[in-house]
């Protein structure tokens, strides 16, 4: 007798997929959570990353600043101030930032210190904030770096701002070939300088009543005169004011004392050829430095060179020493950073047919009674007195 077999079953029970879509259903919702968090992760680091940038273009909008004193329509270094927080929205990561800015100045004056924190809440409402620090030091831009650094003839592939080496940066480019500086002065009808932007020889004097560089054009110049040519040179009068002897270190970056007095100091030019003479100088003043700017005169179109001496004028700096062994603390001595063409110590310019920039001299305490101070080579020589 033949028993007929029941069919084997296959397929799936209902139990079994059920429990297939339960283990599915649990891995689904860790797919779900990780993808949330890997959004909010991106969130906040769009944010923070918004943050940083935000605070980086507050430090940089104060390192930019031009010139030392407060002055008009220019970044100043004076002007880094603290500021209250300011709100800003960014489109960039949809959030809105509070940006507050810190300065710190030191003691002695001539550094300040920078502090921007950017605040902000994330999509869950949790606090954020971002901080960065900087420095910026009171050093004028067209003299940073340049303290120690020899003045070269000009004549690169690439020449600042598409001019001669040596035309003042404040210099504004009319865009004819030719570029115009006031030099400072009183408010008030004033003398300008116009520069060629090739040779950057002065062609021509003028007169403006505007104040400020950045609004000097072609049409505010009147009762200009071209007779007469002139090479530039110009730079900086810093001061070392301790009763040590100054280092080298020092000397690459003088920071002067509270008591500096800088308001009677004058530099001049004792040109020699091609014609002789006494050039006074325009100057600018601070109580840390003495900006000048001298306009020599030369024969044009050659050769339009010049030779002299560059020096503080006595009459403005009475107690200058006679010598190199004074020893008095109440006399100063000057010192210079170039070298010059000649056998040191003569502090001669011979031949210059380009403008000069950066020509720096820095004021030191002739000694401290007991000891003569020299002026360290290097970065610096004995200038006035040399012998």
């Amino acid at each position: 007798m033949t028993t007929a077999r029941r069919p084997v079953g296959r397929g799936i029970s209902l139990i079994e997929a059920l429990v297939a879509m339960a283990i599915m259903a649990f891995g689904m919702l860790g797919v779900l959570g990780m993808q949330a968090t890997l959004r909010a992760n991106a969130d906040a680091a769009k944010q923070r990353s918004e943050a940083t940038r935000l605070a980086e273009e507050k430090i940089e909008q104060w390192r930019s600043f031009s010139v030392l004193p407060t002055t008009t329509g220019v970044k100043a270094y004076a002007d880094i101030a603290t500021a209250a927080g300011e709100s800003l929205t960014s489109f960039v990561s949809n959030t809105t930032y509070t940006r507050t800015v810190t300065v710190t100045d030191s003691t002695p004056a001539g550094l300040k210190t920078l502090v921007v924190d950017v605040a902000w809440a994330d999509r869950a409402g949790t606090a954020q904030n971002v901080r960065l620090f900087s420095a910026a030091t009171a050093v004028a831009p067209a003299l940073a770096a340049t303290m120690v650094a020899p003045q070269m003839n000009a004549g690169g592939v690439r020449e600042p701002g598409g001019r001669r080496r040596g035309i003042p940066p404040q210099a504004k480019n009319f865009g004819d070939g030719t570029s115009g500086f006031r030099p400072p002065q009183p408010a008030g009808t004033a003398v300008v300088w116009v520069f060629n932007n090739v040779t950057g020889l002065i062609t021509s004097v003028c007169n403006t009543t505007e104040i400020n560089n950045a609004d000097l054009t072609l049409a505010a110049l009147t009762g200009c005169t071209t007779a007469q040519a002139y090479q530039l040179i110009s730079g900086y009068l810093r001061f070392h004011t301790a009763l040590t002897q100054p280092t080298a270190a020092e000397m690459a970056n003088p920071i002067p004392g509270a008591s500096v007095a800088t308001s009677t100091i004058e530099v001049e030019v004792d040109q020699t050829a091609p014609t002789t003479g006494v050039r006074s100088c325009y100057h600018e003043r601070s109580a840390n430095y003495v900006e000048y700017f001298c306009a020599v005169p030369v024969t044009s179109p050659t050769p339009a060179s010049w030779s002299g001496t560059l020096r503080v004028r006595p009459a403005t700096m009475p107690d200058l020493a006679a010598n190199l062994a004074v020893t008095a603390p109440t006399q100063r001595k000057v010192c210079r950073y170039r070298a010059l063409t000649g056998a040191e110590p003569n502090p001669v310019y011979v031949g210059i047919n380009v403008p000069l920039a950066n020509e720096n001299l820095a004021v030191i305490p002739a000694g401290n009674a007991m000891a003569a101070f020299t002026c360290p080579n290097p970065p610096s020589r004995a200038h006035q007195p040399n012998t």
